[in-house]
């Protein structure tokens, strides 16, 4: 059904996007529209601060970038901080959409960074229609429209992947009169047109960016151009809400976008102290293993090889605590675990080790809140970033990946049926880590080593049965796409209908924005509409008089590898050497 929002409640909302967050700290930077087209050089910069934009929906801790990467299950906490208490308890409830809710950022912060560099760069573009030149002649007119156009699509596509409706607004649009709200196919649409836009409009220009604009980053204008095209792989990747909408995906467009297009980016940190936009959030804190972060026992789980994560399973929700496991042959976990000891970093990125992991004795959160969140393990390949110095940030962040991209492409090709090609790149980084291939048919499972170990187990799974193609696939996302732009670990575990059940699919229009608009608000998750379905393997269910037998069967099993290895060790040492 559409929404139809007048032009006060669409000035109301925006502001609402910029000032209804308790921790945001205003910008005395950002230019209010008179002074910022005051002159060409003051468009020029009102253009360039709509990509800004991307960069806080991206990167930032206060929206929802927390929270919904605590509810996918991957990183984990107990905090109320960012919502991730409340978003991230079992079993899910409807997502706190309220004025009031303390953390109401979770909602509001996406929406409202959307629109504010929507409107940025659709006042430049609208200046530069009324003749405004920027340089002699309007020589840089051509750099700042493209790069206007490029703000709008990415932050339409945000738009389109974090919220189930939207509106749109660029220097096309009468403000005067009605508009009305589309769904989230529409807003992705036209965020892809404008992708298409944008990229022709670089390629029929020569320019070269500031390296102030993605800070670091002098581009031309293919380059920028090559940037876009990864954007429409990230975009229509990311769109399904569930397994069966990824299945209506032009994955082969995906796949042709996600190799042809830029492979990586690399923002230049700066030091906070100086008021600077440049740094990330996600990277200081969602990886912090002595406050804030830890990995979820359901993707730590799926590497253990001590049969640790299946009997953890078999308990109650609110009765499982943390285990330590073992992690065989997988480079990527610690070896032993004794506090501190990492993984090795085996598939480094452009600005991180690559996933490595670290064991901690000490559990840090409030088991009130949950004991099924608490876990020894952490990630730590951003430990150069997080530990530059105190809240200082220096250095490289990346936002864009080769691993992220070939992630697209191992998708498309299962999607597809091209297991081979699948099987291909998932090998690559699972061979690093010391794991044998994965079969290319999609039906066999994973090989095991001569201790019966195999990497990975299939997820939620209390039988602990080894996993196929597909989940080796999944595994290899959860370790090499982290924390490198909000929302992708989220996007990924809805669109493969893993998510925890209960857990929302997707943001509604923030309350505060809705009670603006006098309409009804609406939620999403916890049973309510939008709600992700059970993820968990047909097996045993878990709290039945069959989950306790099993679970006695898993302790004699161990017991029986136990027993079978040192039956082996101690003929080994029979042997003459």
């Amino acid at each position: 059904m559409k929404r139809k929002l007048t032009l006060p409640a669409i000035a109301l909302a925006l502001t609402v996007g910029f000032t209804g967050c308790d921790l945001q700290v205003d910008n005395l930077n950002e230019p209010d529209r008179t002074r910022a087209l005051a002159g060409p050089d003051d468009v020029e910069t009102l253009i360039a601060s709509s990509y800004l934009k991307v960069w806080e929906i991206g990167h930032y801790w206060n929206n929802a970038n927390f929270a919904f990467n605590h509810m996918s299950s991957r990183h984990t906490a107990t905090w109320g901080n960012m919502g991730m208490n409340d978003l991230g308890r079992e079993p899910r409830e409807p997502l706190p959409n309220s004025a009031s809710y303390s953390p109401s950022y979770v909602f509001e912060a996406n929406w409202g960074d959307a629109y504010g560099g929507i409107s940025a760069a659709s006042d430049g573009i609208r200046a530069l229609d009324e003749g405004l030149e920027i340089g002699p002649g309007g020589e840089r007119n051509a750099r700042a429209r493209t790069f206007a156009i490029a703000s709008q699509a990415i932050l339409n596509c945000l738009l389109a992947l974090w919220y189930d409706q939207a509106f749109i607004v660029d220097e096309t649009v009468d403000l005067s009169g009605e508009l009305d709200t589309v769904d989230y196919n529409a807003v992705y649409q036209y965020a892809v047109n404008k992708l298409d836009e944008a990229e022709a409009a670089a390629r029929s220009s020569s320019f070269t960016l500031p390296d102030t604009w993605i800070n670091g980053n002098p581009w031309d204008n293919n380059q920028l151009a090559d940037y876009l095209v990864s954007w429409k792989a990230r975009c229509a990747a990311n769109l399904p809400r569930t397994d069966a909408e990824a299945a209506g995906v032009n994955w082969g467009k995906v796949i042709s976008d996600a190799e042809n297009g830029i492979r990586e980016l690399v923002a230049i940190g700066q030091d906070r102290s100086s008021g600077t936009p440049w740094w990330s959030g996600i990277k200081i804190f969602m990886q912090e293993n002595n406050t804030w972060h830890r990995m979820h026992m359901d993707w730590v789980g799926m590497a253990d090889q001590s049969g640790q994560y299946q009997d953890w399973l078999t308990f109650p929700t609110e009765q499982r605590t943390a285990r330590e496991m073992t992690f065989g042959d997988d480079k990527r976990f610690p070896a032993v675990n004794e506090t501190g000891t990492l993984g090795e970093p085996v598939s480094p990125s452009a600005a991180s080790y690559g996933p490595r992991h670290r064991y901690n004795a000490t559990i840090i959160f409030r088991p009130e809140r949950g004991t099924y969140r608490q876990s020894h393990y952490g990630d730590s390949r951003y430990d150069d970033y997080t530990l530059s110095c105190s809240r200082c940030e220096f250095g490289a962040m990346e936002s864009m990946t080769h691993q992220e991209m070939d992630a697209y492409v191992a998708e498309g090709h299962y999607r597809m049926g091209n297991f081979g090609a699948a099987a291909d790149i998932v090998n690559k980084t699972r061979m690093e880590a010391g794991l044998p291939p994965a079969p290319s048919n999609p039906t066999d499972a994973v090989p095991s080593n001569a201790n019966g170990e195999c990497t990975p187990r299939k997820r939620y799974d209390v039988q602990g049965r080894c996993g196929n193609l597909r989940d080796a696939m999944w595994f290899e996302h959860f370790e090499n796409v982290f924390n490198v732009f909000g929302g992708l670990e989220f996007w990924h575990g809805r669109r493969n209908d893993i998510m925890p059940a209960g857990s929302a699919l997707q943001l509604p229009i923030p309350a505060a924005d809705l009670e603006v608009l006098q309409r009804d608000i609406y939620t999403f998750g916890g049973g309510e509409p939008s709600s992700a379905g059970n993820p968990i393997p047909p097996a045993i269910v878990p709290g039945s008089l069959d989950a306790a037998l099993l679970r006695a069967a898993y302790s004699l099993e161990r017991i029986q590898r136990s027993l079978a290895r040192e039956a082996r060790a101690a003929n080994a040492d029979l042997v003459v050497r």
